[in-house]
């Protein structure tokens, strides 16, 4: 599998994640399993990216221009490489966290946290293979608007 692949495949997980946990809101445990399975799963493929870091591989993600020279644009950098592995895995410690705090306290709209929490995982991990200013100033916003809630 290609570096690219890796990146689009860390990226697209959470997304993926966050859709999925809408839809099987209404089931706690659908909910959570969901979040646990993908949280684990990113952590994995981050993981899979770091022996093509270690070995000095570019791994680059184009994914479109919306003005000429102005790309949003994915790389993987060593810093970068670790900020990602630490934000995957805290992922996984903050999941088993919430489980028990959102239920212990019956917080409402659970599944919303879970949904606004998994879009900024993926917001995350953008700024940690962001390319340029503005691909980093996008992931900036996403992650600035999943917050809030």
């Amino acid at each position: 599998m290609t570096g690219g692949a890796l990146i689009a495949i860390a990226l697209c997980l959470p997304i993926f994640a966050a859709v999925t946990i809408w839809f099987v809101g209404n089931s706690p445990n659908q909910r959570e399993t969901v979040t646990l399975t993908t949280a684990v799963a990113l952590l994995v493929v981050v993981l899979a990216i770091l022996p093509l870091v270690l070995a000095g591989i570019p791994i680059e993600l184009k994914l479109l221009a919306p003005i000429p020279g102005l790309n949003i644009a994915f790389a993987v950098e060593p810093l970068g490489m670790l900020f990602a592995g630490v934000a995957s895995f805290l992922w996984i410690v903050n999941s088993i966290f919430s489980i028990g705090y959102m239920r212990g306290n019956k917080e409402p709209r659970q599944t919303r946290f879970y949904v606004c929490f998994a879009i900024a995982i993926a917001a995350t991990i953008g700024l940690a293979f962001a390319e340029n200013l503005f691909t980093l100033f996008i992931c900036y916003e996403v992650l600035t608007l999943s917050t809030y809630p």
